[in-house]
């Protein structure tokens, strides 16, 4: 089925936050979708987004955006990586504090991968954010992990900096910023096809 850029943009999320920070990097009203997706266990946060993707428009769903992310150290290979979700459901934030503390470097690589559907085919747009993940937790942010993660050159942890502030350099705002681009060359891409 061909879509327009005017049918609605779909985000498949149980995620609120997810979707309100979504809207605001991207400047666009959102359709939040709540789907339960399975997540497939794989070394890649692209290889789990495509998949999500593939089983989100296996639902009937039409211009859809799925999404997921990774935390990794770098001296531990990018682990816990995309399997960070699952770590803190365990062990919480301080279960990722306390591999930071037995560390001797403790640089990390957030990262977001947003896969888009336009009705035809698929996009993916991967946004990163190199940092550290720190022992003690900084911030009121209960989203995730925000609260121990902080970017290359910031003094602040993603929970201390405004909306705005974490948009501008976080993983999930280079993902959304990179589909944003994209979406604003999309109707010249749309006006040619059948």
């Amino acid at each position: 089925m061909t879509t327009t850029p005017g049918d609605p943009l779909i985000l498949v999320s149980s995620n609120p936050n997810k979707g309100i920070e979504a809207e605001r990097i991207l400047g666009l009203p959102l359709l939040r979708v709540s789907l339960s997706l399975p997540e497939i266990q794989a070394a890649t946060v692209e290889e789990i987004t495509w998949f999500k993707l593939e089983a989100a428009r296996s639902k009937g769903h039409h211009r859809l955006i799925v999404e997921d992310v990774s935390l990794g150290f770098d001296e531990l290979g990018n682990f816990p990586g995309p399997y960070v979700r699952w770590l803190l459901e365990a062990a919480g934030g301080k279960g990722l504090a306390a591999i930071a503390y037995a560390l001797n470097n403790r640089s990390a690589k957030a990262q977001c991968a947003v896969a888009y559907w336009d009705g035809e085919e698929g996009h993916m747009f991967l946004g990163e954010c190199l940092g550290e993940i720190l022992v003690e937790s900084r911030g009121s942010g209960s989203f995730g992990w925000d609260a121990w993660f902080q970017p290359r050159g910031s003094s602040k942890t993603y929970a201390e900096m405004s909306p705005e502030e974490k948009d501008r350099v976080s993983h999930r705002g280079d993902a959304y910023r990179k589909l944003a681009a994209f979406l604003q060359k999309e109707p010249a891409r749309s006006a040619g096809r059948p």
